[in-house]
């Protein structure tokens, strides 16, 4: 497996919108659906598509340089916390007979810091994720002012971002609503605690998790080779390609959804606009790829960076929103970058 190097996708410049709110024109022969539940509609749409990442089984190839092997995990220690820049892009587009096509373009930029508050008898660490320095621009809008909550998240010793408080680190408490499944999955895919590696390994993960706001399960699989070693900032760093797919198959519930976001997070939406979508479902399928190249510290266990690119193709089914029934399609391309300050 070669190293996967990604690039920022092309950007078309889309037509300047009035507001975000206004992205969904409505169909001839219909009433104009009111701007405000409709731009509603669209961030909730994508608030739910950054997820958290679960349990793994480990299939291990060692074909290194077994003199060489070592043990390759994460380490944590209670009260340790380290800072990291984020940066995130999305050239994506959604299309429905509602409201033709839509473009959806992302270009984000945070810094979050994660204090760990406990380890467990697995080694499996309690964070608390705080952001700060939040900014960027959504179809040429600047990305709402709106205070962003501290999130807890679980991360294990071998990578697996277990829990992500009901919400990716890419998702609506993070960006204001824009991200992909898988997004969470920030820290690399090692093996198993203890299994000893060197470069030219590789291993192979399958996990699943319970959809938080609904109905179903995110699957996925991981494929992850050590390629080398390499020189980051003076640290001697382990370099870890992994390939990812992420098929969708679960039903989001909106009551579920705003009742963990809270109100407030749907920003420029009314309680009357809340109340009108309380009671909708939409059920998701398609499918994710992408591509992970993380850098490990060998000596202090710790990820100093982490890139990604990919693609996805994402159907949206939705019932109980007034004035709408039907589906979107959802299809592009992001990229995400991690580098620990």
């Amino acid at each position: 497996m070669s190293q996967y190097t990604p690039t920022s996708p092309s950007v078309p410049s889309p037509p300047e919108p009035e507001t975000p709110s206004s992205w969904m024109p409505a169909p001839p022969g219909q009433p104009a659906p009111r701007r405000r539940r409709t731009g509603l509609i669209a961030g909730s749409i994508v608030a739910v598509l950054a997820l958290g990442v679960a349990a793994f089984a480990l299939v291990s190839t060692q074909g290194g340089e077994s003199a060489n092997a070592k043990p390759l995990a994460l380490s944590f220690s209670q009260g340790q916390t380290e800072t990291y820049a984020i940066h995130m892009t999305m050239d994506g587009q959604m299309s429905s007979e509602l409201f033709g096509q839509m473009p959806l373009q992302m270009d984000m930029s945070q810094v979050q810091t994660w204090t760990v508050r406990s380890i467990d008898g697995d080694g499996v660490a309690t964070i608390e994720v705080t952001t700060s320095e939040l900014s960027g621009v959504v179809n040429n809008a600047p990305l709402p002012a709106t205070a962003v909550p501290p999130i807890e998240i679980e991360v294990a010793p071998d990578g697996r971002v277990i829990s992500a408080g009901g919400l990716a680190l890419g998702g609506a408490g993070q960006t204001q609503g824009f991200g992909f499944p898988g997004s969470s999955q920030l820290t690399p895919i090692l093996p198993d605690e203890g299994d000893r590696v060197a470069p030219g390994d590789s291993w192979e993960k399958e996990f699943s998790q319970e959809f938080p706001f609904g109905e179903g399960t995110i699957e996925y699989t991981a494929s992850s080779t050590y390629q080398r070693n390499e020189d980051v900032n003076g640290r001697q760093a382990a370099v870890i390609v992994t390939e990812l797919t992420v098929p969708m198959d679960f039903t989001l519930r909106f009551d579920e959804l705003i009742s963990a976001l809270g109100e407030d997070a749907l920003a420029g939406a009314g309680s009357a606009e809340i109340g009108a979508i309380r009671d909708a479902t939409v059920s998701y399928g398609g499918q994710g790829e992408f591509s992970q190249t993380s850098y490990v510290d060998l000596d202090a266990k710790q990820m100093l960076r982490t890139t990604g690119a990919g693609d996805f193709e994402i159907s949206m089914t939705f019932e109980g929103i007034p004035g709408f029934s039907g589906g979107i399609d959802f299809s592009g391309s992001f990229t995400q970058s991690v580098e620990r300050r």
